[in-house]
């Protein structure tokens, strides 16, 4: 791990946009000379997180499959990682979770290394966080890796936070999406796994009229898919 990124002489400025702070990850990740990075911003993390934010170097189709069969809602990663104030070592979430051992699996097929830290960032009054890093090593060398980098990557998840905060605080509310009960509805049912038939039979509609409202919906949240509009739903605490 040569040529560390030094957090100490680097900009504190907040980034400007969504780009901006997606290159910066990138690029941190490369200075650090690990596989991945990942932020997530929740709005809270006592209950069902209300809001939602993921800026991540992992596999984009990765991404994708995870928001669409797990997302936050259903990775009890997260609520391991929020029970504690140290890093949650990925080891300990497998082997306590039958889900997350699914997740890593799935994970590790689009190249995502089996090792990694998830360190918790409590702040009140803006929400909580989770930034993640992820390594490739030998299972015997990776107690020495973590040992390593550990105090230097906890650092930086801080202060990325720290420059992500007022980007996170300045997306836009559910109420400007406008979307009607019955467009909510549907993608609730959706993000249950529900397909347009079963959420046809659940809410005495035809297929044709639940696939309308969806379409509607992913117009709307400006979505290309109905996974995207639910995880974008869930992101602005649309959904229940």
């Amino acid at each position: 791990m040569s040529n560390r990124f030094d957090i100490f002489s680097a900009s504190q400025e907040p980034f400007a946009d969504s780009g901006e702070s997606a290159c910066f990850l990138r690029s941190a990740r490369d200075r650090f000379g690990v596989l991945n990075l990942s932020y997530w911003f929740l709005g809270s993390s006592n209950a069902v997180p209300d809001r939602m934010t993921w800026f991540s170097t992992y596999d984009e189709n990765y991404t994708a499959i995870y928001m669409r069969d797990y997302s936050p809602l259903k990775d009890r990663a997260f609520h391991l990682c929020f029970s504690r104030l140290l890093p949650l070592d990925w080891e300990e979430a497998r082997n306590k979770d039958e889900t997350v051992q699914n997740i890593h699996e799935v994970a590790e097929s689009f190249g995502i290394g089996r090792h990694g830290i998830s360190i918790p960032i409590r702040e009140p009054g803006v929400g909580d966080a989770m930034f993640s890093v992820n390594f490739e090593c030998d299972d015997r060398e990776w107690g020495q890796v973590r040992k390593d980098i550990a105090t230097e990557l906890h650092l930086f998840a801080h202060y990325y936070h720290q420059r992500m905060k007022k980007l996170v605080s300045a997306r836009p509310t559910s109420a400007e999406f406008d979307l009607s009960p019955r467009e909510r509805e549907v993608l609730q049912w959706a993000a249950e796994g529900k397909t347009a038939w079963e959420t046809a039979q659940l809410l005495k509609l035809s297929e044709s009229a639940i696939n309308l409202y969806s379409a509607k919906a992913m117009n709307k949240l400006r979505a290309r898919t109905k996974t995207q509009a639910v995880a974008i739903a869930l992101r602005y605490s649309m959904l229940n």
